[in-house]
């Protein structure tokens, strides 16, 4: 690593085979994208939106990047600095994320629903000088939040601001592009830092993963070559850019295959689908609850599920009954597994069985190496459940913290991903849960994956969460958190009812019930239990 960022070092033998065999290349993010800009510039990027629609074309994008990456430099960024940016989907954040790759710059991305706390949080610790920003974005006015909590981020020199008439304590966006486009994509190393994520995981607490530009052009080159079909209907990406989703599915994926973008600002379901019916668009992937919500709306057509074909989902566990559901309106869910830490570790494709599709979270990707680990560290035998540890080009090389990589990372290149899983003889992977997730009462060990799973086919059961709580009498009990579908609101003998019906032991049967409007998510759209767990006490 260089900038100063130290990485976890990744075994030479590992180097070289990632080297030799194609899967790491010299060129920097910001030259790979150029290039696949510069190879369509006729190509269209539309930004669906009540308020502000935008149509360019590649050829646009590449001029206002360009632009905003030489207005940048006359602010004194260099390749390596660390930009913030916390902005909604529109072309300033597709511009946004594609001049600092021109430049050479660190894009530090900030999910659009964190506050005040986690934007000081993330600013501080990379300690940036740049936030490029927006004023306001539907009801949740961001200047007026910025400028509450300047003083408590000394190092942010500079704010870039999208969508405002100039205002004296920042530079407006479009004041930054009046500059000449960036002549050259500045050269960098292609394994220093071009990309730190911030996620929370499970635990409630940040951390910062580096990506560098071997890492990150193995996920775009290699993984997302592979996973989405070619030749489908453009799909409307809800997920935003500083999201995993909405970054690799709705801008580099496009990008890459040189296919038309198309986003929209806001999560507004009616919107999207009245849009895909108006312009013969289908809906986009990403989290489970985007299809779950798609799902069951009246105006999801079956001209639109017919459009739609194929869905790639990931960020949390996808249950098998949201397969079927989505099987019996003619589309394809393309179940994919991966981590912030690393990006797509198997995917499900559409030339996989159903029963391959329904059961498991794809096969493990081009490049990428899985084992199944026992408790003791002893690799597990195929097909039997333990911790998924993951090693592959798309790996990133630790945390910002160096102090947060022990314990994560080994010195073979080993990721231990803190899920539990299942690989079968064909290279299938399942997730069958988390290490920390289990709820062992009475000595048996109960997976809330499989109970939750055995939920969703219970009659007014529309999401649900089990989580472990401590009890004085068997160590734990299981705690369910239900979302309800339709008027009625089960409780818990119905559910109790229906376990016993489909035979589920009755050790794993939930003793307590909660009924909640919505549950607390991750940027991924992963179920944050930890949170479940705190209001239960």
């Amino acid at each position: 690593m260089t900038d100063g960022v130290a990485g976890v070092p990744i075994p030479e033998e590992l180097r070289r085979r990632y080297l030799d065999e194609g899967y790491w290349e010299d060129s920097s993010l910001g030259s790979m994208l150029a290039t696949y800009l510069r190879a369509r510039p006729d190509q269209t990027v539309r930004v669906w939106s009540k308020t502000s629609p935008r149509v360019t074309t590649f050829g646009g994008l590449d001029d206002l990047s360009r632009r905003f990456a030489a207005g940048l430099r006359t602010l004194g960024v260099r390749a390596g600095d660390r930009v913030v940016y916390q902005l909604p989907n529109g072309v300033e954040a597709a511009a946004t994320f594609l001049g600092l790759a021109a430049l050479g710059a660190v894009l530090v991305p900030v999910a659009g629903f964190y506050g005040r706390k986690e934007l000081i949080d993330i600013v501080n610790t990379v300690h940036a000088s740049v936030l490029v920003t927006t004023a306001r974005h539907g009801s949740r006015n961001y200047l007026d939040e910025l400028r509450d909590s300047r003083s408590a981020m000394p190092g942010l020199t500079t704010v870039v601001l999208c969508g405002s008439p100039p205002v004296p304590d920042a530079i407006a966006f479009e004041e930054l592009c009046t500059a000449a486009p960036l002549p050259t994509i500045t050269g960098v190393e292609p394994d220093g830092p071009c990309l730190f994520a911030f996620t929370s995981g499970t635990s409630g607490r940040s951390k910062a993963v580096l990506h560098t530009h071997r890492t990150l052009g193995a996920e775009v080159r290699l993984h997302l070559a592979a996973i989405v079909p070619r030749g489908m209907t453009p799909q409307i990406m809800a997920s935003p850019i500083a999201h995993a989703a909405g970054m690799t599915m709705g801008l580099l994926g496009p990008l890459l295959r040189g296919e038309p973008i198309n986003y929209v600002d806001a999560f507004d379901i009616d919107f999207i689908l009245d849009v895909c019916a108006r312009q013969r668009l289908a809906p986009g992937g990403g989290a489970v609850v985007f299809l779950s919500a798609l799902i069951d709306h009246p105006g999801f057509t079956d001209e639109i599920a017919k459009r739609m074909g194929y869905v790639v989902l990931g960020g949390s566990i996808v249950p098998e009954v949201l397969v079927d559901k989505a099987a019996r309106r003619g589309i394809t869910v393309l179940r994919s597994y991966g981590s912030t830490e690393h990006p797509t570790i198997s995917s499900g494709l559409i030339t996989d069985s159903a029963e391959q599709l329904r059961r498991t979270d794809g096969r493990v990707l081009p490049g990428v190496e899985v084992v199944i680990r026992r408790p003791d560290g002893s690799p597990a035998p195929t097909g039997v459940e333990g911790e998924i540890y993951s090693r592959g080009p798309d790996r990133c090389v630790g945390y910002l913290d160096a102090r947060e990589n022990d314990g994560t990372f080994d010195a073979d290149g080993w990721l231990a991903t803190g899920d539990l899983g299942i690989l079968d003889s064909a290279g299938h992977l399942a997730i069958t849960g988390r290490t920390k997730d289990l709820i062992i009462r009475n000595g048996y060990n109960v997976s809330p994956a499989e109970v939750e799973n055995a939920l969703l086919t219970c009659e007014g059961v529309g999401e649900v969460a089990v989580v472990g709580v401590p009890d004085a009498n068997t160590g734990e009990r299981a705690v369910a958190f239900v979302v309800p579908r339709g008027s009625g609101t089960p409780a818990l003998a119905d559910l109790t009812a229906h376990l016993a019906a489909i035979g589920l032991a009755k050790p794993k049967w939930p003793e307590e019930l909660r009924i909640v409007d919505a549950f607390p998510r991750t940027a991924s759209g992963k179920v944050q239990k930890y949170v479940l767990r705190e209001r239960r006490r």
